[in-house]
């Protein structure tokens, strides 16, 4: 037991950073992967600022789940949990794809793909036509607010329209109004004249 606890304090660790790279994506991709993985059970080191530490089994972990996601295209819920249920299903086998990619993990690219066991395609071929379902249901959810957004628009439209031309027939009528006043004024200051006279 001292021996292990000894091996894994002495294990190299690999900071956000540096996995990224190995891995070719962005820090932030990491760290969400990272939290998705812990949301389903597995565990990364942390330093003393509650930083994730990266071990050698960590970066093989997160190097099949890239290959699930991206080149077998499964979703990333599915994906996390088909790893860690692999880590806790075989954890020797786990540390011995750790120990294979001990030196060689930095220079085999990620994008390489494993070879998919015959078992998988059939979870392949699922996730795929679930995809596919949940891409059609946004399509379509998409379509529908596109047009009610037309239609709220050609509404709002005739409705704007509809104003302006009360607003322009009440000017109208209040110019009428006023010239009528302005005409029954003068003519009323005219017999006002003619009897003043008188």
């Amino acid at each position: 037991m001292g021996n292990v606890i000894e091996l894994v304090a002495r294990e190299r660790t690999y900071s956000g950073r540096e996995v990224a790279e190995m891995l070719g994506i962005g820090a932030s991709t990491l760290r969400k992967w990272s939290m998705l993985l812990e949301q389903h059970g597995y565990w990364f080191l942390r330093d003393s600022q509650n930083r994730r530490e990266y071990r050698q089994m960590d970066v093989a972990v997160l190097q099949r789940f890239y290959r699930l996601t991206k080149d077998q295209l499964f979703p990333q819920e599915q994906a996390a949990l088909m790893v860690v249920n692999h880590v806790v299903d075989s954890p020797t086998l786990a540390h011995q794809e750790s120990a294979v990619t001990l030196a060689p993990a930095l220079s085999v690219p990620a994008s390489v793909p494993a070879p998919v066991p015959t078992n998988h395609l059939e979870e392949k071929l699922h996730a795929l036509a679930a995809h596919v379902q949940q891409q059609d249901a946004a399509h379509h959810a998409l379509v529908e607010r596109v047009e009610k957004q037309e239609a709220y628009i050609r509404s709002s439209l005739k409705e704007r329209d509809r104003r302006l031309l009360k607003a322009m027939n009440d000017i109208m009528d209040a110019k009428v109004q006023l010239a009528k006043m302005k005409d029954e004024q003068r003519k009323t200051s005219i017999w006002h004249k003619l009897f003043r006279m008188q």
